[in-house]
């Protein structure tokens, strides 16, 4: 997909603010060249209805180094964000052209890439072919093997993000949508706000979120980090999870 496929799609973003071409530029090398080129030309801003935000890698790359500093084979610097979500999670682009995302409220770190590189084939691939009215090769099973490697696209990744529906199936303890009751209990995000829920001990209800600042969430690093990522063992898909200490900085 391209960028002007996403503008399409998508349209501006909201209430943007361009992006000067030096700070673009220093982004080079960290995320593709036309994501760089399209801050330039359209600016950052929100979509669906405030619950994605497009942002430049140097609003988090102070935080990645805090919480990365004792992490094995991950380096802060080889990871960029370009966007967040009304809840908090991050994604990140890896300079190997890995799809990372960072949720605040758990300090989870997943390697979404390695999750589809593992997906096993589905059981319903016949139906899924019967249903495309399409029919489905002998050699299937292995095309879709073959799939799962193909390099991840910035542009789609971005696509699902900014999906208005995306955040309709996000739901409360009772099976109620729950960005519609964070609105009218918190009131509607402002720039460089999220929701978050900072005890986890407490039901996952509007009530026990708060609206605040990105930057004061940043600001308090968690104990721990929880490093989530898939490997594949005799054809079978298995999650590891893995926790990393956080350094603290002084006064925390």
């Amino acid at each position: 997909m391209s960028n002007t496929e996403f503008l399409e799609a998508r349209g501006e973003p909201r209430q943007a603010k361009r992006v000067a071409e030096a700070e673009a530029t220093a982004a080079v090398g960290r995320l593709p060249d036309d994501l760089t080129r399209f801050w330039v030309q359209h600016g950052l801003g929100y979509y669906a209805d405030r619950n994605y935000y497009l942002c430049t890698p140097f609003m988090f790359d102070d935080f990645l180094a805090g919480i990365l500093a004792k992490a094995p084979n991950l380096h802060s610097g080889d990871f960029a964000a370009f966007g967040y979500s009304s809840l908090g999670a991050i994604d990140l682009w890896h300079r190997e052209g890995r799809h990372f995302t960072f949720s605040l409220d758990v300090a989870l770190l997943m390697d979404l890439t390695s999750r589809r590189e593992t997906d096993p084939p589905p059981h319903d691939l016949q139906e899924l072919y019967d249903l495309a009215g399409v029919e489905m090769p002998e050699n299937a099973v292995e095309l879709f093997r073959e799939s799962r490697n193909a390099p991840e696209d910035i542009w789609n990744i971005l696509m699902s993000a900014t999906l208005p529906d995306t955040y309709k199936f996000i739901e409360d303890e009772n099976g109620r949508q729950l960005l519609p009751q964070l609105r009218k209990a918190h009131g509607p995000l402002s720039e460089g706000e999220i929701y978050l829920r900072e005890d986890l001990e407490l039901a996952n209800m509007a009530t026990s979120y708060r609206r605040v600042k990105l930057a004061e969430s940043l600001s308090r690093l968690p104990r721990s980090l929880h490093y989530s990522f898939a490997v594949e063992i005799d054809g079978r898909q298995d999650i590891v999870t893995e926790t990393v200490p956080i350094i603290a900085k002084a006064g925390q």
